[in-house]
C-alpha cells in the first residue's frame, strides 16, 4: 500500500503525518466511474461554457483520494468513514495547506496511472 509522507509532524513532534492509499489493483469499476463523474463542464443555452481547469483537477484528485485513502495520521475519520461530508471537505479540513498541497501533488501520478489503464487498448493486454 502506498504511503504518502506529508511535511507536518504528528503530536510527538518527530514523526511526519501520512496518508495511506490502497493499491490501484484493489479499486473496482465503480471507483473509476465515480472519479470520472467528479468533473462536469456546463454549457449555457447560448453555447457558452463555464469551467475552471484548477477546479476540474482538484475535483478529480479529491474524488480519487476519497476512494483510495485507507488510513491517515489525522484524528478525523478518513473520507470513506465520514459519510456526512464530501471527500474534498473531509480531506481539506483535516490537514493544513502544505500537507494538502503535498497530498494532491503526490496523488497526481497515481491518477495518471489510472487514466493510462483506462486508455489502454484491450487487445494489447
Amino acid at each position: 500500500m502506498p504511503r504518502i509522507t506529508l511535511p507536518s509532524k504528528q503530536a510527538d513532534g518527530e514523526t511526519n503525518n501520512y496518508v495511506d492509499l490502497c493499491e490501484l489493483d484493489d479499486l473496482l469499476g465503480e471507483d473509476l466511474l465515480i472519479i470520472g463523474h467528479a468533473v462536469k463542464i456546463k454549457s449555457g443555452p447560448g453555447g457558452e461554457t463555464e469551467y475552471s481547469p484548477k477546479d476540474m483537477e482538484h475535483d478529480r484528485l479529491n474524488a480519487f483520494l476519497g476512494r483510495t485513502i485507507t488510513g491517515w495520521s489525522f484524528p478525523a475519520p478518513i473520507p470513506a468513514q465520514n459519510n456526512v461530508a464530501p471527500a474534498d471537505l473531509v480531506i481539506s479540513r483535516a490537514m493544513r495547506i502544505r500537507d494538502y498541497a503535498a497530498l494532491l501533488g503526490a496523488a497526481k501520478p497515481f491518477l495518471a496511472e489510472l487514466d493510462a489503464l483506462e486508455a489502454q487498448d484491450p487487445k494489447s493486454s
